[in-house]
Parts: structure tokens; C-alpha cells; sequence
């Protein structure tokens, strides 16, 4: 999991508190248990029009998120039907976050995000391109149809600028403090190492879609 840089990691620490807290908690119908595999979110999000829905929340200079585009798409080849999947860049109150998140929600824009996604990822983590700037990163998007100046016009527009805005307020209201994470009916958040393995993880999210 990729954490904010002030996020430390205390094995110990963890452990006494996990076993000190385990009888607090009881394992659900499907057996999984709220405050150790998932966890609900600060604040409860609308997913209208959808009944179930699957949020992943990313980063695109995350190496996490890249090995997780896998099993994503295995689990999309399998999930049930009534379950709309869609992403979120995280976006932090950091430039390269903000920056990556306008990437994203360039491609969108310009209709080339499902051909573009996993190319990106796999050019930045790894063929280990250079595409920290708008200008190389448009040069990269001509492959998909776009031209450099479309590319960038579209990724200084005033609406790339509020989608980013409001991803920005999204990452705030899932609580997001690593990534990649998973969000479950705008209710609950789990993540590979929380759900103990990522086959789990998908099985924990297709039960929670229930709840």
C-alpha cells in the first residue's frame, strides 16, 4: 500500500491492538469482520441511480494500483450484473496527485480512457517512461487518436479542473489514507492487506454489495 509519507508502521503495535479489540468485533453472515477486513467510511456517499456499487480509488504513480489492474479486470469478467464498477483517482493536496488526477480525467474527457488506462500504468511502472510533464504525457496520448494540443487545451480546461476538485473532496469523504482502495456502496472501504490477500478482497467485496 502506498501511504502518505507520515503514515508509520508499528507491527507490534498493531498486533497487541488487534488481539486486544478482536472480541469487540464479530464476523458477519459471510464471515468477515467489520473493523479488521473492512471498515465503514467517515461519510456515507450517495451511489444513485445504482443499488450496488464498486469504487476503486487510485493513484496513477501508485505500483499497488498497477498490480491490481489484473485481478480488477478478472473480477469485472465475473461480477454479478447489478453491480456498477467505476474510478476514482485519490487526489491529495500534493502537485503530483493533482497532476496525475488531471491525466485521468483528461483521457475521459476525450473519450480515450478505457483504450489508455493500463497502456499509462504500464509505461510509467514498467517500461519506466518519462511522463511527468503535460507535454511528454500528451506526445504519449497520440497513440490513442488525440492530439497534443487537444491533449493539453483539455487537461488546462475549467472542467478538468473541477472534476479534479471534486475527486479531491471524494478522497477526503472516503477517508482514504493508502491505495489502492476499494469502496463498497459509498459505505465501506476494504484494501488487499486489510482483506488478507487480494482473492479475498474481491470475495469480501462481492458480499458486501449485499449489505
Amino acid at each position: 500500500m502506498l501511504r502518505r509519507a507520515l503514515l508509520k508502521t508499528v507491527v507490534s503495535t498493531a498486533l497487541v491492538g488487534l488481539f486486544a479489540t478482536s472480541t469487540a468485533h464479530s464476523a458477519d453472515e459471510f464471515g468477515f469482520v467489520e473493523g479488521v477486513e473492512y471498515k465503514k467510511i467517515p461519510q456515507e456517499q450517495s451511489i444513485a441511480p445504482h443499488k450496488k456499487q464498486v469504487t476503486e480509488v487510485f493513484y496513477y504513480g501508485c505500483g499497488h494500483c498497477y498490480k491490481l489492474e489484473p485481478s480488477i479486470h478478472d473480477w469485472l469478467k465475473t461480477k454479478p450484473a447489478d453491480i456498477h464498477f467505476e474510478q476514482v483517482p485519490a487526489v491529495l493536496n500534493n502537485p503530483n496527485w493533482i497532476f496525475m488526477g488531471k491525466v485521468y480525467y483528461t483521457a475521459k474527457e476525450l473519450g480515450v480512457l478505457e483504450q489508455s488506462h493500463l497502456p499509462f500504468f504500464t509505461a510509467l511502472h514498467r517500461d519506466r517512461q518519462s511522463l511527468f510533464s503535460v507535454e511528454e504525457i500528451a506526445k504519449f496520448f497520440t497513440q490513442f487518436g488525440v492530439t497534443e494540443a487537444d491533449f493539453i487545451a483539455t487537461f488546462k480546461s475549467f472542467k478538468v479542473d473541477q472534476l479534479v476538485r471534486q475527486a479531491m473532496r471524494t478522497t477526503q469523504a472516503y477517508g482514504i489514507d493508502g491505495v489502492p482502495a476499494i469502496i463498497v456502496n459509498g459505505k465501506y472501504l476494504t484494501d488487499v492487506p486489510m482483506a488478507q490477500g487480494t482473492e479475498r478482497m474481491w470475495q469480501l467485496v462481492n458480499q458486501l454489495t449485499t449489505k
